[in-house]
């Protein structure tokens, strides 16, 4: 039951997974919460859109099924993590420009948080492998 257990809880790319569940979980705040971007004025209804959050989910999903695959493309796994690069540094941005906009401190911890999780992916990318042989 040991050995079973192990198996199932053992992964090559733990690091891709903590990266995964960063990005489900800011996927799941911001589909549940309508309000969360109030600047600039023109993008709110964009930016508010359960699309925006969903899309975080799904790269979420598609990098942590990666992670537990046996068959590991090189290729996806780079896409996936540039794509995460940029997505966490838009949020990032986004952050930094809400909390100088409306003056909470809480914006600016978020974007923080953001942009050390972007340097965590920086590191996967840095430490991934880039071809094949």
């Amino acid at each position: 039951m040991k050995q079973k257990l192990k198996s199932l809880l053992h992964t090559e790319h733990p690091q891709h997974e903590i990266l995964a569940l960063a990005m489900i979980g800011i996927g799941l705040i911001l589909i549940c919460n309508d309000f969360y971007f109030f600047w600039p004025p023109f993008a709110v209804g964009v930016l508010n859109d359960d699309l925006v959050g969903g899309i975080f989910i799904a790269i979420g999903i598609w990098l942590f099924s990666w992670a537990i695959s046996d068959k590991n493309s090189i290729s996806t796994n780079r896409n996936l993590l540039i794509i995460t690069a940029g997505l966490l540094a838009f949020e990032a941005i986004a952050e930094f420009c809400h909390g100088y906009i409306s003056g909470h401190p809480h914006m600016f911890t978020a974007g923080f948080l953001e942009v050390i999780i972007l340097l965590f992916d920086f590191s996967i990318i840095s430490k991934s492998k880039k071809h094949n042989y």
